[in-house]
């Protein structure tokens, strides 16, 4: 099986000349045009266009996770001489954008070329890192200068998220999307052991301005790897007027409300986004900088292992590709992420590095799972013209995160790092257990 060329076998989709339907010509229900040669871990690899979209996820993850490592200690850094409290609000400037840009991304995704969305989207993401590199290097970067680029760079994420999220119906089975969207986790959080270990040695070795180029370069990979795609045509829409994307917006948010799976799965993912990872923006760098004190790299280490347990969580949810009990993995995962988020920060009082290490990739092996299920389901209970919709109702839910990382922000400075901790875990951990006792719905999700 060629990793690049369109192969002869059975393991590559056949094209629409090849009598391969589209989305146009499937019932809503129907995702693949062929069932797949085989099974296994890997089973989502035998299709071209797969191999193509999880190439490009490798080179834009890596490039994200390296910025989201250079960024929060950059604020800190004696540069910019910033606080808790800007790293939530700059990680809230980023988050903006999808509560008004994501009302629209889910329509753009369903009306217009997904493929297109994602070439502006990443080559705007490039562009984007590429002038912040010039500032640091320069020595003109400013506060102001990390937030206008934190809301742009947040901007074209909300495009991409929605479109690169409901093209993989497309192209692979429905049997194996729980595997594909589980690779594309694992891809994730592969990223962000190479990325965060990366970017933090980068900052220290060879500085700021260097490691922001360094993934603006990155970046060029995924849009190389995003024009080498063939996606199927999707439904025309010939009014395009914003009172008819007002429209379709309304229908697809009614579409998700009507359906259980999609509005308890929001429901989850709210809580998810707000009170859980703002460990990611927000905690983390907090815990490595001011109470285990192990600076950028001790950071970017953190990471690491947070996404070496995301690879395990993703990898084993590939293997088992679940199909059935969705809703009670759900819950089981997101009450485990937010217990250990409760055990790791008891475990810095002891002053045990190791150990502290150690509860990080638990804790990320509990974390990656709750995105890789809730997107499956999202895409499994969405018709073909309204996938972009779907995964944009989630977008907004990810937008909400603004307000659990300025919260956390505040109520670190003013209760502590750990301490506050401890508060979102067990609100996360508290939430899921009223959810599950109180809505049997939640617990039937297929």
């Amino acid at each position: 099986m060629s990793l690049f060329g369109r192969g002869n076998g059975k393991e590559d989709a056949p094209s629409e000349s090849e009598g391969a339907p589209s989305d146009l010509e499937e019932p809503e229900d129907s995702i693949s045009p062929i069932k797949p040669s085989k099974g296994g871990i890997f089973a989502s690899f035998q299709y071209r266009d797969f191999r193509y979209l999880w190439l490009g996820q490798i080179s834009q993850a890596l490039a994200l996770w390296m910025e989201q490592i250079a960024r929060p200690l950059l604020i800190l850094s004696p540069i910019i001489d910033g606080s808790a409290v800007h790293l939530g609000l700059v990680f809230a400037a980023r988050t903006v954008p999808q509560l008004g840009m994501g009302v629209f991304a889910g329509v753009i995704a369903d009306w217009y070329d997904r493929r297109t969305i994602l070439l502006v989207a990443k080559t705007g993401s490039a562009t984007m890192n590429f002038i912040l590199a010039a500032l640091v290097l320069s020595g003109t970067i400013e506060l102001w200068h990390i937030y206008a680029h934190a809301f742009i760079k947040g901007a074209f994420n909300s495009l991409d998220q929605p479109a690169r999220q409901s093209m993989i119906p497309s192209i692979v089975p429905r049997e194996q999307l729980t595997n594909a969207v589980a690779l594309n986790s694992a891809t994730m959080n592969t990223m962000r052991i190479v990325g965060a270990a990366a970017a933090g040695v980068l900052v220290k070795y060879i500085g700021f301005g260097e490691t922001f180029l360094l993934t603006a370069i990155i970046f060029i990979g995924a849009v190389f790897f995003t024009y080498k795609l063939s996606l199927p045509p999707q439904a025309k829409v010939e009014n395009k007027s914003v009172k008819n994307a007002l429209l379709s917006f309304k229908e697809g948010v009614q579409y998700g409300w009507s359906t259980p799976a999609i509005r308890w799965v929001i429901s989850l993912a709210m809580l998810y986004f707000i009170f859980g990872m703002s460990y990611m923006q927000v905690f983390a760098p907090l815990f490595a900088k001011d109470i285990l004190e192990i600076g950028e790299d001790g950071f970017g280490l953190m990471l690491s292992l947070t996404g070496l347990g995301g690879v395990v969580g993703a990898m084993t949810l590939a293997a088992m590709n679940l199909r059935q009990h969705r809703g009670f993995a759900l819950m089981f995962v997101m009450s485990g992420f937010g217990l250990m988020l409760i055990v790791f920060s008891l475990s810095t009082y002891l002053a045990i590095i190791p150990l502290s290490l150690g509860l990080i990739i638990l804790l990320g092996m509990f974390q990656t799972p709750f995105n890789t299920l809730a997107n499956s389901v999202l895409l499994d209970s969405a018709p073909a013209e309204m996938r972009g919709r779907v995964m944009a109702l989630i977008s907004l839910d990810r937008s909400v995160i603004t307000i659990g990382a300025t919260a956390a922000g505040f109520t670190a400075a003013g209760l502590g790092v750990q301490q506050a901790q401890m508060i979102f875990g067990g609100i996360v951990l508290a939430g899921v257990f009223i959810i599950a006792t109180t809505v049997p719905a939640v617990r039937r999700i297929q």
